[in-house]
């Protein structure tokens, strides 16, 4: 099953995800000591945009690519920047070989194949070329309320568990089988500051509400709800700042 392709998911993405990803731009720039732009860039799995627009504090020429048209449409509709979309899975791009200076890959690596994918990206990127996979996600920790952190972990996750997804890290070995060599693995993290309303729309963008709303377990009316009801009491102000983390590999091609 795909957690994806519906027009809802893909909205809410747009409206609610938070837009981090300048942070990760002076990331990428600072490591690969990158003074200029790259010139041709494509971001894979670009879901509706907000990581592709970014891409182009950086590069030149920005191409963005996904496997679910609903994300797609989404981002064709507020496509200011004219940047040209594709319909395709990560494992089978659609360009010619050494065709892009840097490759991203923002919070989707754990629904992709890497063995069919790291050779694709091998494949279309020219010599020396990078591929910056880096992810985005919330915790269980709110600055200043412990109570946050149990219901996290004790309601949340028992009411809503992650689905299934390849979680295992990148190693040595398995990108140097596929031509590229890890240069730097950067862990990360950013604070944002959530209304309630602000985090049960964000939350609601999340796979594991998707998948209890998708499978006909719960509506999401009733989710948020609930979410009202649970959290509300442990949000006195109305807002909290929420710690998320990530992570980022920096991948070089050889040769």
């Amino acid at each position: 099953m795909s957690f994806f392709t519906f027009e809802r998911v893909a909205k809410g993405y747009a409206q609610y995800r938070p837009y981090y990803h300048p942070l990760i731009m002076n990331k990428i720039r600072q490591c690969t000591g990158l003074e200029g732009k790259f010139e041709n860039a494509l971001d894979v799995g670009c879901g509706t945009g907000l990581s592709t627009i970014a891409l182009q504090e950086i590069a030149e020429h920005v191409t963005g690519t996904d496997n679910s048209h609903a994300m797609l449409t989404v981002a064709q509709a507020k496509n200011e920047e004219k940047i040209p979309y594709f319909h395709a899975p990560a494992e089978h791009l659609p360009f010619k070989e050494q065709s892009f200076d840097i490759l991203t890959v923002c919070g989707a690596i754990n629904w992709i194949d890497r063995s069919q994918f790291l050779p694709e990206a091998n494949r279309i990127l020219k010599d020396n070329g990078w591929v910056i996979i880096y992810e985005n996600f919330i915790t269980e920790d709110m600055h200043d309320n412990p109570a946050y952190t149990r219901w996290y972990q004790e309601q949340y996750l028992t009411r809503y568990p992650k689905p299934p997804r390849d979680e295992s890290p990148l190693t040595l070995s398995e990108c140097g089988s596929y031509g590229f060599n890890i240069i730097n693995d950067e862990p990360y993290s950013n604070d944002i500051i959530f209304s309630l309303d602000e985090y049960i729309d964000f939350i609601m963008t999340q796979s594991n509400v998707i998948v209890a709303i998708d499978t006909g377990k719960e509506a999401a009316a009733g989710v948020k709800m609930w979410m009202h009801t649970a959290l509300g009491p442990l949000l006195p102000e109305k807002k909290g700042t929420f710690v998320f983390r990530g992570y980022i590999w920096y991948l070089k091609r050889i040769g």
